[in-house]
């Protein structure tokens, strides 16, 4: 630049406008080169994309901080549901007798760990649901009935003794078991809701209620009568 103003090489007229044009364009080619600076860093920011977007450089930092709570959210919080036993079937053969009344109750089969119903996750996780196959054979001598709420389980290991219940009737496709009158028998499946972890050692019970004798004075007093179904 300094040369353009020495006047002892200075040039004609025309020289001089010539030279003045030049200086022009070497006026402006700083500005372009200073452009095309600002422009290449934002390209080497994301080499993908294009160098006039002032947006595109920013772009993956917020890809990276959206997808955060995404790998949060799948954590899962519901615990793991209670381990499944297989269901078991024993045959058995276990008789009560009622000397008072003449009845005859049998006991022969024995289902453990029945699955539950859909739907009752509660008490899936704290109950087995125990079945026991029973005949019902109503003595003849008095009028005395045969019901399955007068049965329950006697469990050793945690030690409990649970009612007969008539939840799970229809289920299964199984014949629950039915009252049996005077002289007659009825034949079936009797429930019971067992604490989970209860062991193999359980009893049937025959709750038998107390009685009156309409035509005499004789009274019949409660008992239970009970018989081991597994040991």
């Amino acid at each position: 630049m300094k040369t353009l103003t020495r006047s002892s090489d200075a040039p004609s007229t025309t020289s001089r406008t010539r030279l003045r044009q030049l200086c022009a364009v070497a006026v402006v080619v700083p500005a372009l080169a200073l452009a095309a600076c600002s422009g290449e860093s934002a390209v080497t920011a994301d080499p993908t994309a294009p160098a006039t977007s002032a947006n595109a450089a920013t772009t993956p930092a917020t890809t990276t901080t959206t997808t955060a709570p995404a790998t949060e959210t799948a954590t899962p919080t519901t615990p793991p549901p209670a381990a499944v036993e297989k269901v078991s079937y024993k045959n058995i053969n276990a008789v009560i007798k009622d000397p008072d009344l003449g009845h005859t109750i049998t006991a022969t089969r024995i289902a453990r760990h029945l699955k539950w119903p859909s739907g009752q996750p509660v008490g899936a996780e704290q109950f087995e649901i125990v079945g026991v196959r029973v005949r019902f054979e109503a003595g003849t001598r008095y009028s005395a009935t045969l019901e399955p709420s007068m049965l329950s389980l006697i469990a050793a290991n945690p030690k409990q003794t649970v009612p007969s219940t008539n939840e799970f009737k229809g289920l299964w496709s199984a014949k629950d078991l039915s009252t049996a009158t005077r002289e007659k028998w009825s034949s079936g499946w009797v429930f019971f809701k067992v604490n989970r972890g209860t062991t193999s050692a359980l009893t049937l019970a025959f709750n038998r209620p107390a009685y009156q004798v309409s035509t005499t004075d004789k009274a019949i007093k409660a008992k239970t009568l009970t018989v081991v179904l597994s040991k």
